[in-house]
């Protein structure tokens, strides 16, 4: 029996009072909560999602969860052992999945904790047990190679059940203290090698960070960051281990989020959402390369559940399509096929920050001697030329990036995905992007020739309608036609025996380069405020022609002042 496993995090004894906001506005889960409530839809919370979860003991048969931890009170945990022991480990990573104030997800149902030495016996030979859950959160790494044996035999056998079951395995690399520091690799062999599931680093850049060496040599580790910090300890320190559960509690998110979706909650459908809403701006020094699809320390960025949430509820757009600024598609790609997706940038308009991800899986033989691995490209073309390429020799996922420097101008492009080889293959591809227009990119599409030069101006206001082309732009009218009834709505509204001044306007759901405060003040020669202690946001509802409505209130009654005015104040974003 093996005996040793080696655990990507570190034990403390110390417990205090802990603060979870901080990681939670890190990932954008705090942005996406409060918008989805302003919008009336429910925040997914891994309702009726079930995880594995496989330990590194830190001592004899000390795997578990503390089940009696507050955070654990509705979660369902299984002791796959049948006599664990809790650890600190296991806990601090159970908090970061399905913790009731600490985690994305506090629905999570139930937990299937295993330790990771009868793991390795069960999944080092023959045929790998049946998951039937649709995660797997790996928060421990080892080499087998220090017991004389093949890391090799763990990899194949995960990527095999993976796809046979259907599931998603998520893994921490070490941390770049951790871990042999004689492996010819720094990337840990069981489980970073493989290529059917997401390997994971920390936003911090302190994991061990290289390419591997077996089972598939030179592919780019981690696949994706996040914040690693140990729930409920004062310390800035980061570790895998509790970065890792982070992007699994992630996944859970989406799959809830997915209802009755069935594509999108796959495991290729979920890999390809999560690494191509990924944040770039984790680090100044990101960067690619036609042949290396992701940064070599950040993988595709930092965990960002806000874009990933939205690129999966934009839906699933098919092969041939004109795409839309998010989406997805999960499907088969020919023998020696081609697939296209168009995408238009209308007149008047840039597209930005353009995050596009294709990923599909290894197969491997059911007497695990032999696999195959498709090598695919994703290729963005204008009219007349390639513009941007990935294509990896052995990497398993490509990935094109283009930030608000590399935006692209109106006109017509297209996204091919394809490979060579004389047999099929399923993918999933993901993608986010920005449409973005400034007064600039408006006025430079909005006037003819009826508007004289110079009235075209953001002060000029040439329908004399009393609303000057900037706030044309802001509130989605026409500089060339009176139409006052884009201006903001003030009202006076009754809640709970109470009257409260509020204003409504509405706002293009494009980027247009301009920033929208809500001010008040009880006297016209007093200074205005935006204070959330006075004024708060509290509703955004679509309107049909690609409009938002926000709807802002004063905090405090009519009764509480005199008189109390309310604006929109409009200025262009520097």
């Amino acid at each position: 029996m093996l005996t040793r496993t080696l655990i990507t995090g570190i034990s403390f004894a110390l417990t205090i009072v802990p603060a979870f906001g901080a990681y939670k506005d890190d990932v954008r889960y705090t942005e996406l909560a409060n918008e989805l409530n302003l919008r009336g839809t429910t925040v997914p919370s891994g309702v009726g999602v079930n995880v594995t979860q496989v330990e590194g003991p830190e001592a004899t048969n000390a795997y578990l969860p503390n089940a009696l931890n507050i955070e654990f009170a509705t979660v369902n945990i299984v002791d796959q052992g049948g006599s664990g022991l809790a650890s600190n480990h296991a806990t601090w990573v159970g908090r970061n999945l399905y913790g009731s104030s600490t985690s994305l997800t506090p629905d999570i149902d139930t937990i299937d904790v295993h330790d990771a030495n009868d793991w390795l016996n069960d999944w080092r030979t023959g045929t790998p047990p049946i998951e039937p859950n649709p995660l797997q959160n790996q928060s421990w790494a080892t080499w087998l190679e220090d017991f004389g044996l093949n890391s090799s035999s763990m990899t194949l056998r995960m990527d095999y059940a993976s796809v046979r079951d259907s599931f998603l395995p998520i893994v921490g690399l070490y941390n770049s203290d951790y871990g042999s520091q004689t492996i010819p690799s720094d990337i840990p062999g069981v489980y970073g090698c493989i290529y059917n599931g997401i390997t994971v680093g920390v936003s911090d850049g302190t994991h061990r960070t290289g390419v591997t060496i077996y089972d598939g040599a030179g592919r780019v580790k981690p696949e994706i960051v996040a914040p690693g910090r140990i729930p409920g300890l004062s310390s800035t320190a980061q570790y895998t281990s509790y970065a890792t559960p982070m992007i699994t509690s992630a996944a859970a998110l989406l799959i809830d989020a997915a209802d009755s979706n069935t594509s999108s909650k796959k495991p290729l459908t979920l890999k390809a959402i999560l690494l191509a809403g990924a944040d770039k701006a984790i680090s100044v020094n990101w960067d690619q390369t036609t042949t290396r699809p992701i940064d070599d320390v950040y993988g595709a960025g930092e965990l960002d559940i806000y874009e990933s949430y939205f690129i999966q509820q934009a839906g699933q757009q098919t092969v041939g399509s004109s795409i839309d600024e998010r989406g997805w598609n999960l499907t088969t790609l020919a023998r020696r096929g081609s697939d296209d997706y168009d995408i238009t940038v209308p007149s008047g308009f840039k597209l930005r920050n353009l995050s596009a991800l294709v990923t599909w899986n290894r197969t491997v033989s059911s007497n695990f001697f032999s696999t195959s691995l498709a090598n695919i490209s994703l290729t963005l073309i204008d009219s007349s030329s390639t513009i941007q390429s990935s294509d990896s020799a052995v990497d398993n996922i490509e990935h094109i990036w283009r930030d608000s420097s590399n935006a692209l101008s109106a006109g017509n492009y297209t996204l091919t995905v394809a490979h060579s080889a004389n047999s099929t293959v399923d993918y999933a591809l993901a993608w986010r992007s920005e449409l973005y227009q400034d007064y600039s990119l408006w006025s430079s599409s909005v006037f003819t020739a009826n508007t004289p030069v110079d009235l075209r101006d953001a002060d000029d206001d040439p329908d004399a309608d009393g609303i000057k082309n900037l706030l044309e732009q802001a509130f989605g009218g026409d500089p060339e036609a009176q139409d006052l009834d884009i201006l903001p709505i003030s009202e006076t509204i009754e809640d709970n025996g109470q009257s409260y001044l509020q204003i409504s306007y509405r706002k293009p759901e494009f980027e247009n380069g301009l920033t929208y405060t809500v001010e008040t003040v009880t006297d016209l020669n007093g200074t205005w405020s935006s204070l959330s202690s006075e004024v708060e946001l509290i509703s955004i509802v679509s309107e049909s022609g690609g409009f938002d409505r926000y709807t802002y209130r004063l905090v405090d009654p009519i009764s509480a002042a005199d008189k109390a005015f309310i604006r929109v104040e409009i200025s262009e974003t520097p």
